[in-house]
């Protein structure tokens, strides 16, 4: 009789296994891509830029003393986030600095140079945004910026 339970026991764990796998919402190392009406627009689409709040703040220094604040910017309207760059001083060469925004459900990320963003900061400019990712809970996102030999990024919000 222990055989047997034991037995019964080993399959109800292997079929409890397997089904949390392959069903829906189970466990699966496979993410899926999420496509959201607002993903790749960039922030003045549908004035979403009007209700942008700063949620996360970095401060990312360069060996020179200069340097750049990272922001990730939050539209309260159509609950959508961004990444924004701004450096202390104009760049000194083209692509010199760049920001992305990522999402944590689906990795789902765009940088400055994507459409709907206003192109990585060259020479004599000192800011870029990204387009926007819906940003919903369950939904976080964070700002990753580059900067010379310097990187920076944001906690989750």
């Amino acid at each position: 009789m222990k055989m047997f339970k034991k037995g019964i026991t080993g399959l109800f764990i292997t079929l409890l296994t397997f089904s949390l796998l392959i069903l829906p919402g189970g466990f699966s190392s496979k993410v899926l891509a999420e496509t959201h009406a607002y993903d790749g627009k960039a922030p003045s689409y549908n004035n979403c830029d009007e209700s942008a709040v700063t949620k996360k703040k970095l401060k990312i220094t360069n060996d020179d003393g200069s340097y750049a604040n990272l922001e990730l910017r939050f539209s309260t309207t159509c609950k959508t986030a961004w990444a924004k760059i701004t450096l202390s001083r104009p760049a000194k060469s083209d692509g010199e600095a760049t920001a992305l925004v990522v999402r944590s459900t689906d990795n789902k990320q765009y940088g400055c140079h994507n459409t709907g963003g206003n192109g990585e900061v060259n020479k004599g400019q000192t800011s870029c945004y990204t387009p926007m990712v819906y940003d919903l809970d369950p939904r976080k996102a964070k700002a990753v910026g580059f900067w010379p030999y310097t990187r920076g990024e944001t906690d989750w919000y």
